[in-house]
């Protein structure tokens, strides 16, 4: 009897559900070169959707001199150790392309998405792709003497139909009062394979003016952002991705004596709720004050605080710290104002009231030396999830709606 010693053809199921799903996403974008069908099989939604998206926590560091136009840089971070009582993230990648610096709106899904230059940006860490978006035209606005116009865009993400979704916020002030004097949310949309920007139509009787105050987070199909209408009062937007309908929250006192006008509050995603960080306190008291959205409709809010152990006190009693995004277990990060040497940053873990402080290496010297002609920027993210094999092609990966 002869025997065969040829080796049996895998299904081709097996290798896509089975074996590329479960590999790295660097290692998927250099398997896009091996045949067309590959390709289109990598590049595709019902991929995207299955691949196993294994945790591979990063830090992503931008620093840049507004001073000296094109003078910036953003780093990789990897863990190094998690030894008990404290961390160290250390320097290993140095991302190739100057267009990637600037303030971090979001991290969305595995997306970077920030600001260069005033214009919005979507980067994918694990592909290596950068995509500038499409900006919303703000030419016919008309801004009064004294008046500056802002133009802020939010990022969304429907996990039940895997789209993503855009809004823009156009609006005007007055510098001296603060006072807000128009605004105007737009909807990107697609008809015949063209993007563009729509007016949003849905808004309820008692949306009023406001301007931007912070970058937005997206929760289960609902995007969230925090807004000034004047001085000291702060409200919080959110946007249905599904219904694309608008609704405005006012941000209640904490105590009944206490300002609004906070400049340190931070819209946070807590327990999968749209949550605001008031870090005020913490530095003289050690308190972490926290308002959480229970219900945009009804305007519901739950507020509590938060006190540090006695023994951590010292980590926060020497240095002003603002809040900087969360992780997927609910810890919250900590970035200091001023940027100083040795660099680190603050892990607070709420469940538990436990603070540790995470030391920051292989910074180059040269941004902490650059004297004081120097206009110096920086802004941290912790993304949880850097794998994403998602191609970022607007016309597949956002759900544009029918448009008009």
């Amino acid at each position: 009897m002869c025997l065969s010693t040829e080796t049996p053809e895998l299904p081709m199921h097996v290798v896509t559900d089975e074996i590329l799903t479960r590999l790295p996403a660097k290692s998927l974008m250099r398997f896009k070169c091996v045949s067309k069908l590959w390709l289109s099989l990598i590049r595709s939604r019902y991929f995207s959707n299955r691949f196993s998206k294994v945790p591979s926590p990063r830090l992503y560091m931008c620093l840049w001199d507004q001073a000296t136009i094109g003078d910036n840089e953003t780093y990789t971070l990897a863990p190094l150790d998690t030894r008990p009582s404290t961390s160290t993230f250390v320097v290993d990648d140095n991302l190739p392309d100057p267009a990637i610096g600037g303030y971090i709106l979001q991290n969305l899904g595995g997306f970077m998405i920030y600001v260069y230059r005033r214009e919005p940006h979507i980067y994918n860490p694990a592909t290596g792709q950068l995509v500038g978006f499409p900006l919303r035209s703000s030419d016919h606005i008309i801004v009064p003497p004294g008046g500056e116009k802002v133009v802020t865009y939010y990022f969304g993400y429907d996990p039940l139909s895997h789209k993503y979704k855009a809004v823009s916020l156009i609006s005007v002030f007055l510098e001296e009062t603060k006072q807000v004097i128009s605004s105007v949310n737009y909807i990107f949309s697609q008809k015949n394979k063209l993007g563009y920007w729509n007016k949003a139509a849905l808004t309820p009787t008692d949306f009023c003016p406001h301007m931007p105050s912070k970058g937005g987070i997206s929760i289960d199909a609902i995007i969230y952002y925090l807004a000034l209408v004047d001085r000291d009062r702060f409200v919080v937007v959110s946007f249905d991705i599904r219904s694309e309908e608008f609704n405005m929250i006012q941000v209640p006192k904490l105590h009944e004596d206490a300002p609004v006008d906070t400049p340190d509050l931070t819209l946070l995603e807590l327990g999968g709720k749209a949550t605001l960080c008031d870090p005020t306190n913490l530095r003289d008291k050690g308190v972490l004050a926290l308002w959480t959205v229970e219900d945009v409709r009804s305007k519901k809010w739950l507020c509590k605080s938060l006190v540090l152990k006695p023994s951590q006190l010292p980590l926060v009693d020497s240095i002003t710290f603002r809040v900087k995004g969360t992780t997927q277990n609910g810890k919250v990060f900590l970035i200091p104002k001023d940027f100083l040497s040795p660099f680190h940053i603050l892990s607070y873990d709420m469940q538990n009231n436990d603070m540790r402080k995470i030391e920051i290496k292989g910074i180059p010297d040269v941004w902490f030396n650059m004297g004081e002609e120097a206009d110096l920027h920086f802004d941290v993210m912790f993304m949880d999830q850097s794998e994403s094999p998602i191609y970022i092609d607007f016309l597949s990966c956002f759900d544009w709606g029918d448009g008009d």
